[in-house]
């Protein structure tokens, strides 16, 4: 009789090349598109309980990196290359849309609330290369050029909003502050070595996120709005799909335990913070689907995920400044997509794919550097050769009897 052994499944024996994470990117890219477009176009807010469910998807967006970018660094050679590859993936496709809206959105703007192009200020505060040179790492000093788009549902008056172009790319600094940080844990081998230390801090930051909830009064300044927007929501949310990767050879892929933080989940957005539960659920689930789901083609070969996000925004202004949003939430949205996936095809195809083929570029002095190096090494190799019987009786003699050598 053959006895078999029941093996449970983990993420790391589960997890493949041939995963739908790039599909869930996608996914997380469209929903922001549809949920920004309903509040950009006027027509009201969507909302899942008390969270609107493009700040779900770009949650999700950030345990995906979190998952994905410390699987990137533990697999590059070193910190240099790594954040080479970090650049190349996100800063061209940023430039591009920042002088996609300084040079050809907010002029059609002005043009159509002055009747004409003449006076839009292309230097001077706030204007068009202002707004590019000032954005351009990533920290948004101010969002509208020269005033534009006016008169456009979003943001609606006494929001305390600040009129602008592009409301989404704020988040970006925040995945650069995440790729800089696990560069950082790299350097110092904690990722390599010591992963219980970034789960440990993970737990302390989710430990603060509910303080701040339940004790508001008991939370010390440093954690208040800086804290809540940024450190307890994103850097959480990396992190949690930063320790289910390094993790993932002790947790379990299991159909029932993604039920329950799909549960979790949805209880979540009836809270007033849901990331006092909703943090490592959505990791989990993410990564579940991401393993599970049989659409690991979409996506495969090219992502206009980064493309949908960057560009949904300053289209659905410009569609509203023409007022295409009082033709109906149909034409409104169908051609804020159509638009927007254009924008995004041709940013993949013309800047970010182009850009990223440049990820085994080496700095001419670098690279001369390596050889010479190399070439040493191999004279100094050349040089050497085995000792003779009489060198090894010797070197066998200088050993002291209370020695041992090592065998290799």
């Amino acid at each position: 009789m053959s006895h078999r052994t029941a093996t449970t499944a983990t993420i790391a024996t589960a997890f493949s090349r041939d995963n739908s994470l790039n599909f869930l990117r996608l996914v997380f890219a469209l929903t922001v598109v549809v949920v920004h477009a309903w509040a950009l176009g006027g027509f009201g807010l969507v909302r899942i309980g008390d969270y609107d469910p493009a700040s779900v998807a770009v949650d999700g967006f950030f345990v995906v990196s979190g998952f994905l970018i410390t699987r990137s660094r533990l697999g590059v050679g070193g910190t240099a290359r790594f954040l080479w590859h970090r650049t190349l993936r996100i800063m061209p496709g940023f430039w591009a849309s920042l002088l996609v809206v300084a040079f050809l959105c907010a002029p059609l703007a002005w043009r159509h609330e002055r009747g004409s192009f003449d006076g839009y200020p292309v230097t001077g505060p706030h204007g068009a290369v202002q707004y590019v040179l000032a954005n351009s790492l990533l920290r948004v000093r101010f969002y509208d050029v020269a005033g534009t788009p006016s008169a456009v549902p979003f943001p609606p008056p006494g929001s305390g909003i600040p009129i602008g172009w592009n409301h989404s790319m704020w988040t970006l600094y925040w995945d650069a502050l995440c790729y800089l940080g696990i560069a950082v844990l790299a350097i110092f081998g904690v990722i390599q070595r010591r992963r219980a230390l970034v789960a440990v801090v993970t737990a302390c930051l989710w430990a603060v996120v509910v303080l701040r909830e339940l004790a508001p009064g008991y939370t010390p300044g440093p954690l208040g709005g800086v804290f809540a927007g940024g450190v307890g929501r994103f850097v959480l949310m990396f992190l949690a799909g930063c320790v289910l990767y390094l993790y993932a050879d002790r947790i379990p892929l299991s159909g029932k335990l993604a039920a329950g933080c799909a549960a979790v989940l949805a209880v979540s957005m009836f809270l007033d913070d849901p990331h006092i539960l909703l943090n490592l659920p959505l990791a989990y689930l993410c990564i579940w689907l991401g393993i599970r789901l049989p659409l690991h083609r979409v996506g495969a070969g090219h992502d206009f995920s980064y493309g949908l996000y960057i560009y949904s925004f300053p289209v659905q202004q410009l569609a509203a400044v023409y007022g295409v949003q009082r033709h109906g939430v149909v034409a409104y949205f169908a051609l804020c997509l159509s638009v927007t996936a254009v924008a995004a095809v041709l940013s993949w195809f013309c800047i970010e794919r182009p850009a990223l083929r440049l990820k085994s570029w080496t700095p001419r002095q670098v690279r001369h550097g390596r050889a010479r190096r190399r070439a040493g090494h191999g004279r100094a190799r050349r040089r050497v050769r085995p000792p003779g019987p009489a060198e090894a009786l010797s070197l066998d003699a200088r050993v002291s009897p209370g020695s041992r050598m090592e065998e290799s």
